[in-house]
């Protein structure tokens, strides 16, 4: 047994523009101006920067506190995810918690605490990732100085500056987000009360060191025993992605975590149908070459967590990120399926949802993570290609509610086919690269269409309930289906116009805008007059113009109790129109 303190796996996360790549680049960049200098000290792994404590020592060469404070580290260094936002983070779970030690939320200090950066918050808090946030683009505050500390700026510039920061220090107590500038920080148990901000300028290379000595300080301080790691048991791993590479064949990009993986061993990879392989080869790109854009790989004989790797074997076709991987022995291979299907949990789905279709098994829990946030059910999600059946499942779901027979498609094309068949079925979908502006438009999209819908309501008049037959009537009500609101227009079995609902009240006889299913409130009803247009123990119905009652596709945009309801009232509408015709001839 050889324990070692691994390097932290570190994310990067925020709301879309405030410069999570930026700053990625500016880690990766900076290893550049001290490269002959360590002589190999830094390594770019597949999917994975690792930063090492000889660079960061480097970095701040001309700084004794910093080299004193870096003496006595344990932690030798930081793994960044290559890959920011919320689906890289999301694809690093594992069992309902991360595979991510800590994170860094970016925000710009011009713009401050926006919607992506709550929801990147909301998910850190559940899985319980420390993290730092980097107040980015300071050095577009008028007159600062990059050479400069953030404290040593001119009057001016220090009180714009100050300005913003407190700005952003208010927004995230509104999250109940206690934080302070990194400055304030003396002792480290102050980040048990507080999160750190670090100012940083990523595209100036300003901060970064920083930024870097705050992270490794958190992991340094309360991460070694989770950092502890058997460097000769058995590797354990995150996909990253699965890729085709020419020449080779489908690879994956691989976070391992935990333990070594050698070539020849055999991996089991997580899925609802575990896959069972030999890793052929063991690939890392050049360290001089971003990995997307490596075309030639050096080949390795073995690699210990965490690092980021490439591996080739047979049988990837079904391989995807977010999958885990683990290495195991012959004998424990169907002790290890069981264990890696378990780790790849199921998305929970209703009957009637949206259909998730998406590159990547992170992305689909990313996605329907955040959709379950904003309570809109799923009923189908996978990683893959949309395919025509997909289609025609959306299509029946909009047959019953329009809201929800929707599709969305994340990272990947359509085939011609199939988007030919979108076409021609109407069907509604949602396209793109950024989950969060996806679902933002869908929200939109739903909106519009609710404002497209009539008022539909079905109310019982309670007869023990009568407080005042007329000018106006106040009776109690209980709502059978739809929603009861102030202003609606009611009309009777008769198809007779009633009034219209003057108020509506709660239990305690609070005046409320509305009423739902089920409920039973007192009403008050202008025009209305018990015994003459209201029966004591009738029915009252939100009254609806024969235009509305006639809209084209009304009923596609309706619920079922609702549909049922608004068949009745043009049941009652066109029996009056019969006794009227009658009645004249």
């Amino acid at each position: 047994m050889a324990i070692i303190i691994r390097n932290p796996i570190v994310v990067v996360v925020g709301h879309v523009d405030h410069g999570k790549t930026t700053l990625l680049d500016a880690i990766r960049r900076s290893r550049l101006i001290v490269t002959q200098k360590e002589a190999g000290g830094i390594t770019q792994h597949i999917g994975a920067t690792n930063i090492t404590l000889e660079h960061i020592s480097n970095l701040c060469e001309n700084n004794p506190a910093y080299q004193n404070f870096i003496k006595n580290l344990k932690v030798r260094g930081l793994l960044f995810i290559d890959t920011p936002g919320h689906e890289a983070f999301m694809a690093l779970r594992k069992r309902g918690s991360s595979i991510a030690d800590l994170a860094i939320v970016v925000i710009d200090i011009n713009k401050g605490v926006e919607p992506q950066t709550k929801e990147s918050i909301k998910i850190l808090k559940e899985f319980k990732v420390p993290f730092v946030i980097a107040s980015n683009k300071v050095d577009a505050i008028m007159g600062w100085d990059t050479n400069e500390k953030f404290d040593n700026q001119q009057p001016d510039t220090n009180e714009q500056f100050y300005t913003k920061f407190y700005n952003i220090i208010g927004q995230l107590n509104s999250m109940n987000i206690n934080a302070d500038i990194f400055t304030n920080f003396k002792k480290p148990d102050d980040y048990k009360e507080s999160f750190a901000i670090v100012p940083i300028a990523a595209i100036a290379d300003y901060g970064i060191k920083d930024l870097l000595l705050v992270l490794m300080g958190i992991a340094n301080k309360f991460l070694l025993n989770k950092l502890g790691t058997d460097s000769d048991t058995p590797g354990e791993g995150m996909i990253l992605e699965a890729r085709d590479v020419t020449g080779i064949g489908k690879t994956i990009d691989v976070i391992m975590y935990n333990g070594k993986i050698s070539k020849g061993d055999t991996i089991v990879i997580g899925g609802m149908e575990p896959i069972v392989t030999k890793v052929k080869n063991l690939l890392l790109s050049p360290e001089s070459e971003e990995m997307r854009l490596a075309k030639k790989f050096n080949t390795t004989d073995e690699a210990i967590a965490a690092c980021g790797i490439k591996i080739y074997a047979e049988n990837l076709k079904d391989a995807e990120g977010g999958m885990p991987i683990y290495v195991c022995k012959a004998q424990t291979i169907d002790e290890t399926k069981a264990k890696a299907k378990t780790e790849t949990g199921e998305i929970s789905t209703s009957q009637n949802g949206v259909i998730i279709r998406t590159d990547t098994l992170g992305a689909v829990e990313a996605f329907a993570y955040l959709l379950d946030k904003e309570g809109i059910p799923i009923s189908n999600a996978r990683a893959g290609r949309v395919t025509k059946e997909d289609v025609i499942m959306a299509s029946s779901i909009a047959e019953t509610d329009k809201k929800l027979g929707v599709i969305f498609v994340f990272n990947i094309s359509l085939a011609s086919d199939v988007e030919n068949l979108i076409y021609e079925k109407k069907l509604k979908i949602f396209k793109g690269d950024v989950i969060y502006r996806l679902i933002e438009e869908y929200k939109e999209w739903s909106r519009n269409i609710k404002k497209e819908v009539p008022n539909i309501a079905k109310m019982h008049v309670l007869s023990n309930y009568i407080f005042r037959a007329k000018n106006p009537a106040v009776v109690g009500v209980r709502v059978l289906a739809g929603e009861i609101k102030t202003g609606m227009r009611l009309m009777n079995m008769e198809g007779e116009l009633v009034g219209s609902i003057m108020g509506i009240e709660a239990k305690k006889g609070e005046k409320v805008p509305s009423a739902k299913t089920g409920e039973e409130v007192p009403v008050s009803i202008d025009k209305g007059e018990i015994g003459k247009n209201i029966d004591k123990d009738g029915i009252l119905y939100s009254f609806l113009t024969f235009e509305e009652t006639s809209k084209e596709g009304l009923e596609n945009l309706l619920d079922k109790e609702e549909a049922d309801v608004l068949e009745e009232i043009k049941q009652i509408k066109r029996e009056t129109v019969t006794k009227k015709t009658t009645h004249v001839k």
